[in-house]
């Protein structure tokens, strides 16, 4: 006999099935940047740093729903990026509320940064990994 005795190797192997909580984070993730997006409206100084980021989020949520694991890597540092733009509107928004940032736009900002934490984390967990690394060997078979 020729070839593997491994059930994963056969070429008709179906694809791994994708966790509902990779959808999630998808989701979680376009809703913190759209988000994030009505806040840089009234930030002029952002405002297409932001745009640029928010694309870039949906372009990975696309992907990873796909299973692409540098796609997760691309949400997580856009996240990383939106925590950095939005953790001082959050600080204005309720340090000064007669400011230009009032009060609701440190509470978008805090909803932001919890749906993006909770997307990112979702990412991440165990059934999130194996799913992208079977993605990721089944890619490398059917390249072969």
């Amino acid at each position: 006999m020729t070839g593997s005795s491994d059930d994963t190797n056969w070429p008709g192997t179906p694809p791994p099935q994708r966790p509902g909580h990779i959808t999630a984070a998808a989701v979680l993730l376009v809703a913190s940047a759209l988000l994030s997006a009505t806040i840089a409206v009234n930030d002029p100084s952002m405002t297409q740093f932001v745009y640029l980021l928010l694309f870039v989020t949906i372009g990975a949520a696309v992907r990873i729903r796909r299973g692409g694991r540098a796609a997760c890597v691309t949400a997580t540092v856009t996240a990383a990026l939106f925590l950095v733009y939005l953790g001082p509107h959050v600080m204005w928004g309720f340090s000064d509320p007669g400011g230009p940032f009032q009060p609701e736009y440190a509470v978008r900002a805090v909803l932001a940064i919890a749906a993006s934490g909770t997307g990112v984390s979702l990412l991440y967990a165990p059934r999130s990994r194996a799913y992208f690394r079977a993605h990721r060997q089944q890619t490398a078979r059917s390249a072969r």
